[in-house]
Formats: structure tokens, sequence, C-alpha cells
């Protein structure tokens, strides 16, 4: 039995989750343009360009279109520092890239995946045929919890016109709509190799976790 290679960085392609996978660009940032404050915010949580190490264009900030040099950055909280304070009226920018999940979050939904498929918590051992069904199985918890995240009010971190417009877009919804559609297409690969085994049923019993019904292959 192989070894899986890179579970981590497969699950992220599923996800579409890699370093350059999610760019945000000339994106407005927060905090006031007053001539006097230097310090802002970007909008994501998980920024993964840092401002401050010489970045390469595009990413980097920008004032009026001109690239501008940052003293201080700290991606994980999106708060960076201007070497000069823009002034009222003028464009402040920036251009980045953002990652929705840790490894260590992955990490996590693989396990929860390898205890579905029969597995224990032995991700690393799952056979190549049933790695398609995991890596839809992990999916679908990652964007179930990326559906809590939005869920969350966002004026209990952020000033509430820094919200998104909901009828434009219900991420709640649309992430926990993708959530049940990789679960429905993480149960169909699993199943359809069970009952190409000889020996194995492809019915799944149930067991709940954080208060979600989820299955688990026979054997469980």
């Amino acid at each position: 039995m192989s070894t899986w290679v890179d579970p981590i960085g497969d699950v992220r392609k599923v996800l579409s989750d890699g370093p350059t996978d999610k760019l945000r660009y000339r994106k407005e940032v927060m905090n006031q343009l007053d001539g006097t404050n230097r310090t802002f915010k970007t909008f994501e949580a998980r920024r993964l360009s840092d401002f401050s190490q010489s970045p390469t264009a595009p990413i980097g900030v920008y004032v009026n279109g001109a690239a501008a040099t940052v003293t201080d950055d700290d991606p994980v909280s999106g708060e960076f520092t201007l070497q000069t304070a823009p002034t009222d009226g003028q464009q402040l920018r920036a251009t980045y890239y953002v990652q929705w999940f840790l490894d260590a979050e992955i990490t996590e939904f693989l396990v929860q995946a390898a205890e579905w498929i029969g597995y224990q918590d032995a991700y690393l051992t799952i056979p190549e045929d049933l790695r398609p069904a995991a890596k839809e199985y992990a999916a679908s918890v990652a964007y179930q919890k990326l559906s809590a995240k939005f869920a969350e009010n966002l004026a209990e971190s952020y000033q509430l016109y820094d919200a998104p417009d909901k009828k434009r877009f219900d991420p709640v919804s649309a992430y926990m709509k993708i959530s049940d559609s990789k679960m429905k297409r993480a149960t169909q690969l699993r199943d359809d190799v069970y009952k190409g085994r000889k020996g194995q049923s492809g019915a799944p019993r149930f067991q709940t976790i954080a208060g979600r019904a989820r299955d688990v292959a026979p054997g469980r």
C-alpha cells in the first residue's frame, strides 16, 4: 500500500486554496486617510502576501496607483503600517493573495475523512482508489466550516459598513450548498469503490459529529 505523498496539497487543489489561487487585486483597505494615520488593515483573514518584504508587482500597497513603502506588516491580522501617511482624497489600495485554511485545519479535515471511510485517523494510508472520496469529504467539511465563519456577525469584528452586501452575495447559503454537493460526491465515490470490492458492503451507518450527521463506512 503506497503512502499518500501530499494529501494537504491535494485537498487544497480541490478547494482552490493554494498559495496563488486567491488574488485580491487593488482592493480597498480599512482605516482613515487623514494625512496622519499610517496604519491600515486588509479585510480578509490569513493574508499570505507580506507587504514589508519587498513584494514583486503587482503584489503590494498603492497610493494613487503608485507603490507605497510598508515599514511593518502582520499578514495574520492583516494590519500594516505605511512609511508615509496618505491624505484625505487619495486612493489607497492593495494587491495580495489570501488563503482560507491553515495546514493544521486541512489535516483535521483529512482525519475526519479517514474516520468516515473506515481507516480510523490514518489518512496517509488511505488507498488510492478511496482518496478521491477522502478529498471530496475533506472539502465538504472545509466548506461547512467556511459557512460557519461567515454566519458569525461580522459587525462583532469590524464596523458595520465593512460587512459584505448580503443582497449581492449570501456566502453562508452558497458555501453550505457546495458542502452538501461535496458530501454527495464523496459518498458516491466511496460507495462505488466498496461496491466494486468483493466482500465489502456499500451500506453506511451514521455518526453525529459537531451536531451534524455523517456517513461512516462499514466496519467502523
